[in-house]
């Protein structure tokens, strides 16, 4: 269970104001400690503590980026600093089953500091899109934002954000109920998350607003139907949607 923690409060290696210290549930036993800036959409990590967090810990850290999902977001700074020692974060990746996923980490004693959008990658709620995705999206929308750093992309002339580089990404209804069976046993399906198949059918039946209905499943893409010029932000409506489920 997600609680405030009341231990030492670090300063966020992008801002530097004060972090929410949090105490998680660990895979094993005990509790790992973490600390979160909404304000920059970012989770600090010491050495080896996100691959501890047990599933209920992950579905929390989920409900809480959607809780926050309306703070205005500062864009990272091109130097972040490590809250322990104060020397410059460097940009690490690292691999799982649903592609790459990057961090800042520090070098001297392994702490990261792991973006919002990246701890979702990383636990494989998102997965990048296809290029026969792309092609798709390409045909309905001129433009969409960023996921990662809220710059606009251009789908016409790119498939990948111009000024941060990450490929265009999204929160599908497979990945997310691939997730959701991961990151969640029997009890904490009943008590902590919604089923994957609820937040399957949440993805399912996005649309935007004002607009006609049209099936999901038709479109391959959350949320995008033909003839719209918005610059919509992927991830963040598949965030919504699964979102709301946890709020009943």
């Amino acid at each position: 269970m997600l609680k405030q923690d009341v231990g030492p409060i670090i300063s966020c290696a992008n801002c530097r104001q004060p972090m929410q210290a949090r105490d998680l549930e660990r895979t094993d036993h005990g509790v790992v400690r973490v600390d979160i800036c909404f304000a920059c959409a970012g989770i600090w990590f010491d050495s080896g503590e996100s691959i501890q967090l047990a599933p209920a810990a992950v579905i929390e850290l989920f409900k809480q980026i959607h809780a926050h999902g309306d703070v205005p977001r500062q864009a990272l700074g091109e130097h972040l600093g490590c809250p322990r020692c104060g020397d410059t974060l460097e940009l690490g990746f690292d691999l799982c089953k649903t592609g790459r996923f990057t961090y800042f980490r520090c070098l001297r004693d392994g702490g990261r500091f792991t973006p919002f959008m990246q701890f979702l990658r990383e636990k494989q709620f998102i997965r990048d899109l296809t290029m026969a995705e792309i092609h798709r999206v390409r045909s309905q929308v001129r433009q969409i934002q960023c996921s990662e750093c809220g710059a606009p992309i251009d789908l016409e002339h790119f498939s990948q954000c111009e000024y941060c580089h990450a490929p265009v990404s999204f929160l599908d209804p497979a990945a997310v109920e691939k997730a959701l069976h991961m990151w969640s046993d029997a009890e904490g399906r009943r008590h902590l998350a919604p089923t994957s198949e609820a937040a399957a059918s949440a993805l399912m039946q996005l649309q935007l607003p004002h607009a006609a209905p049209t099936p999901l499943g038709t479109l391959k893409v959350p949320g995008l139907l033909s003839g719209t010029d918005l610059a919509l932000d992927l991830v963040s409506m598949g965030v919504r949607a699964v979102g709301r489920l946890f709020e009943h």
